[in-house]
């Protein structure tokens, strides 16, 4: 239950729908608690406890480790329940999760998660659900509680297709705002000021009004200093691509789809944004 999973649980929790949680974390299952959920001990406890199951972890190591680990859902999974799986791990991950737990009785769903608002409040999430129908009909007060913006787009992995098409636009967007930012800086011009014009105009869109919230609230967005190279070595480049993006990247192989711009953004080394990095490291 990190920054989105907390949002999650606590929009389940406050609709009176009954939760079991479990986290590394003891203060997210303790904020939890209070606000009337069960602790688990294990992630097999939760799915002991549990008609469904919803994994919202980083990656697909962590993914792994939720499902198939030592005291995972496996180990505790029920037939007749359903799997949610909410992190962006790539249609073809789901669907592997989705055979596999078929043969055991056990049915899959996927969720591509995002928002429209560049906030953290409960009940606000845009939801793309791929899976069975009868498993999405049965799930339905939960996408309620979570959602504003709920889309059904097909079978078991789509809510993952539609999410890294909706990422990639988002981190190729960001780029470029980042590049016009930096221009207005060292042409004199005010950060600040340029977010309002921005956000009022043409060059409006979420990810100006996010990198503006974080400017205003203090958090900064530009990616960290690399570590020194050793001794000889070129300084690494800095990148903004991330994971998102390397499996937007593998879904265009899949399906022979070119995608030049994303792939060359994806090589930009962000130190050329020299005046926009200084001016958020402050």
């Amino acid at each position: 239950m990190g920054n989105l999973g907390m949002v999650m649980a606590r929009s389940i929790a406050k609709k009176g729908i009954p939760l079991t949680v479990y986290d590394l974390r003891k203060e997210a299952i303790e904020e939890m608690v209070a606000l009337g959920a069960t602790a688990a001990g294990s992630c097999r406890e939760v799915a002991e406890a549990s008609e469904v199951v919803i994994s919202m972890v980083r990656d697909i190591p962590q993914t792994d480790e939720v499902i198939f680990g030592k005291d995972g859902v496996w180990e505790g999974i029920k037939k007749g329940s359903i799997i949610i799986i909410t992190s962006t791990i790539g249609p073809a991950y789901c669907r592997d999760l989705y055979a596999r737990a078929k043969e055991k009785g056990v049915q899959v769903i996927d969720i591509g998660m995002s928002k429209d608002i560049p906030t953290n409040e409960e009940g606000q999430l845009t939801l793309m659900i791929g899976g069975d129908n009868d498993a999405i009909k049965k799930c339905q007060p939960i996408f309620e509680a979570m959602g504003k913006h709920i889309f059904y787009v097909g079978g078991i992995g789509n809510g993952q297709a539609y999410k890294l098409v909706n990422n990639l636009a988002a981190f190729n967007i960001g780029t470029v705002t980042r590049e016009c930012l930096n221009l207005g800086l060292k042409a004199g011009l005010d950060l600040q000021t340029m977010y309002e014009i921005m956000s009022l105009s043409t060059g409006a869109s979420w990810m100006v009004q996010n990198m503006a919230q974080m400017l205003k609230s203090g958090m900064r967005m530009a990616p960290p200093p690399s570590p020194p190279p050793a001794p000889g070595a070129q300084p690494a480049p800095q990148k903004m691509g991330n994971k998102d993006t390397e499996l937007a990247m593998e879904m265009a192989d899949a399906v022979g789809a070119k995608v030049p711009v994303a792939r060359f953004m994806d090589e930009i080394d962000m130190a050329v944004y020299d005046a926009y990095s200084a001016t958020m490291r402050r």
